[in-house]
């Protein structure tokens, strides 16, 4: 449902001829956007270090760029997208993003359990509405 959203208003931007989107805020939450080829990329944040998320989202692109060089270019809608699954994965374990799920049991000793803004809990809420 988010990246519904995001890829919404990525395209009305595009439709309206902005120079760009490059952010979107909601709330304490936002959205740092960067587009690749046919893709758009987004990176969440509940903070406002701006410049960091805009170079880790830069690393988060080449790097899927260089996995995944031929799907970067793509436009098939019919893509099988069950491989890109364990990307998130990969970029926790690589400690380039930081898991952020939220206030639960099984974020025992994450160093986000104690943010403001519980992301699990969001998704859920736009999920919801597609229901």
């Amino acid at each position: 449902m988010v990246s519904g959203f995001i890829s919404a208003v990525y395209s009305f931007s595009k439709m309206m001829e902005a120079e760009s989107l490059d952010a979107i805020q909601l709330g304490e939450l936002s959205f740092n956007l960067m587009s690749k080829g046919n893709l758009v990329f987004a990176l969440s944040a509940d903070d406002t270090d701006t410049t960091a998320h805009k170079a880790t989202l830069g690393t988060v692109v080449d790097l899927f760029e260089d996995l995944y060089d031929y799907y970067s270019m793509c436009v098939e809608s019919d893509i099988d997208i069950t491989i890109f699954h364990e990307f998130p994965k990969f970029l926790v374990d690589q400690d380039i993003l930081k898991p952020n799920c939220g206030k639960y049991a099984e974020c025992e000793g994450c160093p986000n359990s104690e943010k403001t803004i519980p992301l699990r809990e969001l998704t859920e809420k736009f999920d919801s509405y597609n229901t």
